[in-house]
């Protein structure tokens, strides 16, 4: 059908441009039988027309080889000599008619089609690039250069270059919505290839995107028509698999609703559903239902589901490529029941694959499912076993290109020989693994010891990051072992070489599971081995910026995006920057460096660059793709300290960063300390008569910490740690009551927040205090009962600052998102409620229990100066892998608030009323905000020595940009009027004075 439309297009081109009757004729009879796809009528057309004697001889050459491109047409053999020799034919000629130039397009699309099936995808490539270069390119008719225009963008991704791939895919895409509008098939086909491109270079954001618009069009097409080739079934497949993925589950069951709803909607009887169609559509769906229901941890029903495909008649398994459907659905299921140590049912699940993948002889199979049963008996310990499966998956790894699996399977086995006390025997395999990978890639020989991320750059995958950082484990484990700073050195490289991989591979989206345990694994490697190495400044300053360059940077993107957004930033231009800066890292990677592609895109994102704001630019220089840790070192005070955390896998480790040093140090076991801080906390959290102290975690994390001013950025657990209630044994003092004390989320926004200053346009401030339905006064600030301090300290702030409130039913939701970006300072004295199972959930309460949910705070462009929380639990939540905790005031922190006074537990009403106040008061009086908190705590531990208890006073802190409020600055406005009152009697006493001489000297 294809090529049939492919000689509709080029035969009303020549209808056009012919020159004599005949000739005309000849094209209209052929283009007759061209309909009803009669090749063989068609070719005797123009063989009958070649002996026409009115028919030119320029026009019987041009017949002569449209004869031999039908010959191609008609052959089972697919002779590519006649297109050859057509082909060279119409490159002859100097100056070439419309007609001949589209022939030459359709001839050259035959030959890259044959090459790419017979050949490969760059011979492939190279014929569609020679003939796309064609001066006359554009000479074609419209349609023939948007299809050719469209398999360019195809192959350019099939051999690796997406970039090239995409623009060309753009180029189509261009083209289509001209010729046919945005609610096409073809334009949706163009926006499916274009997500799938996407993919390849690591933009999800995109990747999704533009599944989305491929979806949106389908909708629209196929609403009220038959969709024959479920293009909706497999988008929705798509997006469910990319969601899952990302870890957006909602998203992902939303999609799984629309594909579920077509495909019940389509196949509803015996007729519907036998055809091939309905075997790939039901696979999907039944794939698709497998993983959300694993991803749910709904193991039954993901069985159920498994039980159904297996059971379905009309699939006709007796097909190799049906199996494979199967086989996906075992090892899906495998995976996750070995997760949850389900051994023997995962190896029920491998025994069926392994038979199926025997029976129709699909070897790649046999290699995965192998390997995951000697992952089974590892995970039992028996070694012996596992070391066989292993063996036995390499035996079938007949793979004739370039896999994963070659190496992974010799690590495999390097890990049982070292755990069978085989050391020597496990670093010798390694190191033969790693040149045996380095040698496959560059056909040169390279020792373990030479080895450059340079090497492997474009081995951006979980199963070389995995097989670098594991490598470098054991070499690691070897060192300790023998002490063989060889061992040493090379560990180290190996555990580099994996977190730049890493760091190509992330998307720099939200962290999840996966991605937290590659980046905790490698960092703590790195630590361990740094300690053993004791590195020199140069090496730490190194080693910090690789490990944060690497962290995850979906907070700092949705707050720098918000704070764009506020300062009038042209989204165009920061979005061709961040695309041109994907181009330029893809063509700095490549083995054969294009410096002039590389000069012409540094020298756009200059260009682009110098139109954006000096906000942007202050951005970008201290992201943390660019961070820097000197930088940091640069801002501190001589008196100032940051002390930045890591929580991983075995240690809690802590970098501490003044002003003329930084140290790395193993701080505690990770499940200790964790322990010991879950018993504090729950200590904290409710009133004891006995005054609390904290030696057990104040052994640990107090000792270091001796400064005037200390900006915590916490890790994991201890995030919900106040660490201003470390309490000093040998002084009786509290942390609070010798050092100032603030939080921030990562180093990227402290260094943020110390250089770049963002202007609000507002100052002033705004208090909402609401009531509520029960009208029983509360305590604490949780439940929904009437809070009598919440209202006096919002009447009482706001009337310091001489502010705006809004109280009982006034501080309601509405008010409040009218209020959005008019004032600097917010202030919410209210109730919160927390719900720790699904984040989402949790909220603000405003009047008449109106609730502001924290996915609502997540989406909104908020950029305030200040935002206090003074509610319970606003800084708490749902703690993730890499992110932290999922909390209200994390919210705000998404929305572009720059900084937040928030809460970390049910706090007590009128002590809090207290605090608060004096907090303004401090603030109004010049102080920082880190400063009028930590003296706020300070002058309520003095005016209350019977609620010394840090539940009463430690349950606030402040978080982000600490600048004061107000300026500690005398008015000038009233100082300038004094002077000028002064020197305005100054003058008058003078010219009295002047006046009354005068008089006295003429007498």
């Amino acid at each position: 059908m294809i090529r049939s439309l492919l000689l509709f297009s080029l035969l009303i081109s020549l209808t056009i441009s012919a020159q004599t009757k005949s000739f005309k004729s000849a094209l209209k009879k052929a283009y007759f039988y061209e309909k009803t796809e009669d090749f063989l009528l068609a070719k005797k057309v123009f063989e009958i027309a070649q002996k026409d004697q009115s028919i030119i001889s320029s026009e019987k050459v041009f017949l002569r080889h449209y004869i031999l491109f039908y010959d191609y047409l008609l052959s089972d053999m697919e002779d590519i000599k006649n297109i050859d020799l057509a082909i060279q034919y119409l490159n002859s000629i100097k100056k070439r008619n419309p007609f001949e130039t589209e022939l030459l397009l359709n001839l050259s699309t035959s030959k890259y089609h044959y090459l790419a099936s017979n050949t490969g995808w760059e011979a492939s490539l190279e014929v569609a690039e020679k003939s796309y270069k064609i001066k006359d390119f554009n000479q074609a008719k419209l349609e023939t250069r948007t299809d050719y225009l469209y398999d360019l963008g195809y192959l350019y991704d099939k051999v690796g270059n997406s970039f090239e791939g995409i623009k060309f895919y753009k180029k189509s895409l261009a083209l289509y919505i001209k010729q046919y509008g945005e609610n096409d098939n073809e334009v949706a086909l163009n926006y499916n290839n274009l997500a799938y491109a996407y993919t390849n270079i690591y933009n999800q954001k995109n990747t999704i995107a533009y599944y989305e618009k491929a979806a949106k069009i389908w909708e629209n097409i196929y609403r009220n028509k038959n969709n024959d080739k479920d293009y909706l079934i497999t988008v929705y497949h798509n997006l469910i698999f990319q969601y899952i993925n990302y870890g957006d589950i909602e998203n992902a069951k939303k999609n799984l609703l629309k594909l579920n709803n077509y495909f019940f909607k389509k196949y509803t009887s015996i007729k519907s559903i036998d055809n091939e169609r309905y075997f790939l559509s039901f696979s999907d769906f039944s794939l698709s239902n497998i993983r959300m229901n694993l991803a749910l941890n709904q193991k039954d029903k993901a069985l159920q589901f498994l039980k159904d495909f297996e059971n379905n008649q009309l699939l006709p398994y007796k097909k190799e490529n049906h199996s494979t459907y199967l086989i996906q659905c075992y090892e899906e299921i495998a995976d996750y029941l070995i997760e949850n140590n389900e051994y023997s049912s995962a190896l029920n699940l491998i025994e069926k694959g392994l038979s199926l993948s025997k029976k129709y002889t699909q070897l790649h199979f046999s290699v995965t499912l192998n390997t995951k049963k000697g992952k089974v008996y590892k995970l039992q310990n028996n070694l012996e076993m596992a070391l066989k499966q292993y063996e036995i998956a390499q035996k079938n790894n007949t793979k004739n290109y370039f896999n994963s699996s070659k190496y992974t399977l010799e690590y495999l086995k390097s890990e049982i020989y070292f755990e069978n006390n085989q050391s020597k025997k496990s670093v010798l395999n390694i190191k033969n693994t790693i040149e045996q990978l380095l040698f496959d890639l560059s056909k040169k020989k390279k020792t373990i010891e030479k080895i450059k991320f340079s090497d492997v750059k474009e081995l951006i995958s979980t199963d070389f990051i995995n097989l670098f950082y594991k490598s470098g484990k054991i070499y690691f484990q070897n060192y300790k072992k023998f002490k063989n700073r060889n061992d040493l050195q090379i560990a180290d490289n190996l555990y580099k070489i994996s977190n730049k991989l890493f760091r190509e591979y992330y998307l720099k989206g939200e962290y999840n599971e996966e991605l937290s345990k590659y980046h905790s694994e490698i960092i703590e490697g790195l630590f361990e081995i740094s300690l053993e190495k004791k590195l020199t400044f140069q090496e730490k300053t190194e080693l910090i910026n690789e490990i944060e360059r690497s962290a995850s940077q979906h907070l700092a993107q949705e707050f720098y995006k918000k704070i764009k957004t506020q300062n009038n930033e042209s989204n165009l231009n920061l979005d061709k920057i961040k695309e041109l800066e994907k181009e330029l890292h893809f063509y700095k990677s490549q083995t054969k460096i294009n410096s002039k592609k590389i000069a012409i895109i540094e020298s756009n994102i200059n260009s682009l660059l110098k139109k954006t704001s000096k906000t942007y630019q202050g951005i970008d220089k201290n992201s943390l793709d660019n961070f820097d840790v000197v930088n940091v070192q640069n801002t501190l005070d001589s008196d100032e300290l940051v002390v930045k955390y890591y929580t991983l896998k075995n240690y809690v480790f802590a970098l501490y960063i003044t002003q003329k040093k930084f140290e790395i140090k193993k701080i505690a076991s990770t499940s200790v300390l964790k322990k010991e801080i879950k018993f504090y906390l729950n200590l904290t959290k409710k009133i004891d008569k006995n005054r609390l102290v904290s030696n057990n975690i104040s052994k640990f994390l107090l000792p270091d910490l001796n400064s005037k001013k200390i900006t915590f950025i916490a890790d994991g657990f201890l995030n919900y740690l106040p660490f201003e209630t470390l309490f000093n044994s040998k002084n009786k003092k509290f942390l609070v009551q010798q050092s100032t004390v603030s939080y921030d989320y990562n180093l990227s926004f402290f260094l943020f927040n110390k250089k770049s200053k963002i202007k609000i346009d507002s100052d002033a401030l705004i208090a909402f205090a609401p009531n509520y339905k029960n009208k029983e006064l509360a305590k604490i600030r949780s439940g929904l009962s009437d809070l009598r301090y919440a209202k006096e300290e919002a009447n009482t702030i706001s009337n310091l600052f001489d502010g705006t409130s809004f109280l009982n039913e006034k501080a309601s939701k509405t008010n409040f998102f009218k209020t959005i970006n008019q004032f600097g300072v917010y202030h919410f004295a209210m109730h919160s409620l927390l719900d720790e199972s699904n984040i989402n959930e949790s909220c603000l309460v405003f009047s008449n229990n109106e609730k502001l949910y924290f996915s609502e705070l997540y989406g909104l462009s908020f950029p305030a100066k200040m935002v206090v929380l003074s509610a319970c639990d606003t800084g708490n939540g749902n703690l993730k892998s890499g992110e932290g905790i999922m909390s209200l005031s994390r919210a705000l922190t998404y929305a572009g608030v720059q900084s937040s006074v928030y809460s970390l537990w049910q706090v007590p009403d009128k002590e809090t009323s207290e605090i608060i106040v004096s907090f303004y008061k401090n603030l109004k009086d010049g102080q920082t905000k880190d400063e009028a908190l930590a003296n706020a705590k300070k002058q309520f531990l003095a005016n209350n020595p019977m609620k010394q208890h840090p539940f009463y006073w430690a349950g606030f802190v402040v978080n982000g940009d600490v600048s004061p409020i107000e300026s500690k600055n005398f008015d000038w406005n009233i100082i300038g009027a004094i002077l000028i009152g002064s020197i305005l009697s100054i003058l008058v006493f003078y010219l009295i004075k002047k006046r009354n001489q005068n008089k006295l000297f003429h007498q």
